[in-house]
């Protein structure tokens, strides 16, 4: 079951998708848009489509204090044009500090981030995508269940 996820911004969107297994996030993209939604929603859409995924994870910036802005909002009204666009569940999730730990992961690679804005956005949705992905497991496990089957 492949997740797809999405780390939104007003000029560029970062993709990611997870294995089959759903244990691991991996980069698809950056899109680039500006001021035309129907741009991401047209690639998103083929993304969704191509790789057969069951789900999408939006993720949502919440402020520090576990409030919602206006950029919040903005993500929840993407989140539902995408949703009656692709009729898939898309999953709101927790996003604080994924651009922090993208440049993060960037920076332990020996990369600089400076004009790499594309790879920041795409790296950011893998941190989404890995860290909803551990949750899950992670519930998984509470319950008992194991992913592994056994």
């Amino acid at each position: 079951m492949i997740i797809i996820a999405i780390d939104y911004g007003e000029k560029r969107i970062g993709v990611a998708k997870s294995d089959p297994l759903g244990l691991l996030a991996q980069g698809v993209t950056t899109i680039e848009w500006n001021k035309d939604i129907n741009k991401p929603l047209d690639i998103i859409e083929k993304i969704v489509t191509e790789y057969g995924a069951a789900s999408i994870v939006i993720g949502l910036p919440l402020n520090m204090d576990d409030s919602e802005g206006e950029k919040a909002l903005k993500v929840r009204n993407f989140a539902s044009m995408l949703e009656e666009r692709c009729k898939k569940p898309i999953i709101l999730y927790d996003e604080r500090l994924s651009t922090v730990e993208a440049h993060d992961i960037i920076h332990m690679q020996g990369k600089k981030t400076g004009k790499d804005k594309k790879r920041i956005d795409m790296v950011a949705a893998c941190v989404i995508l890995q860290s909803y992905l551990d949750n899950m497991d992670n519930k998984k496990k509470d319950k008992g269940e194991h992913s592994n089957g056994r």
